[in-house]
């Protein structure tokens, strides 16, 4: 188990350091992090999931592992992702290997929400990956609000590929805010 936590740890904090790439390309300054993201992915997913009855442990424990694998295969543009051809193969053998020294059963649970999310096979992993999309729009205002027009396309993108009418509406009226 000490392992385990040193290892996770060692990728946690890979993760408080990585900016995400897309900010960098836009030349925003001081861009958040990886961690940064994932953090507030999962505290919104956290609220969404409880307002809406889902399973709230499940949901949250797929947030905040769900930009895990970044810690070895760096921060990609949907643009870079769409251009590799075994990302998925790359991060289930990130996953693999960090549970590796877990319980069976644990590991199965982390694997699981993993491949889940990757899939957006159920109710709780489409919540998790369309609160990605509005957590990077909501981020996308907040760089347009301090002068940094470039990220419009970002927020643009988070927009048009949100399905869920709910968290599409709440994208549109923060940007009504600016």
């Amino acid at each position: 188990m000490m392992n385990l936590i040193i290892k996770l740890h060692e990728h946690i904090s890979r993760l408080k350091e990585l900016r995400r790439t897309g900010w960098i390309q836009r030349g925003v300054k001081d861009p958040e992090t990886v961690a940064s993201h994932s953090y507030a992915v999962a505290l919104l997913t956290m609220i969404i999931a409880d307002l809406r009855g889902l399973d709230v442990l499940d949901a949250v424990r797929m947030a905040l592992i769900h930009d895990l694998a970044e810690s070895t295969i760096g921060d990609l543009t949907p643009k870079m992702k769409a251009e590799l051809k075994d990302l998925e193969e790359r991060e289930r053998k990130f996953f693999e290997d960090l549970v590796k020294s877990m319980p069976k059963e644990l590991a199965e649970t982390y694997l699981d929400a993993w491949r889940r999310f990757s899939k957006g096979e159920d109710e709780v992993s489409r919540l998790v990956r369309e609160v990605d999309k509005l957590e990077r729009g909501l981020q996308a205002i907040k760089y347009l609000r301090k002068g940094y027009a470039e990220v419009r396309e970002i927020y643009e993108s988070a927009l048009d590929e949100l399905e869920d009418s709910e968290l599409k509406r709440v994208l549109g009226d923060a940007l009504k805010k600016i």
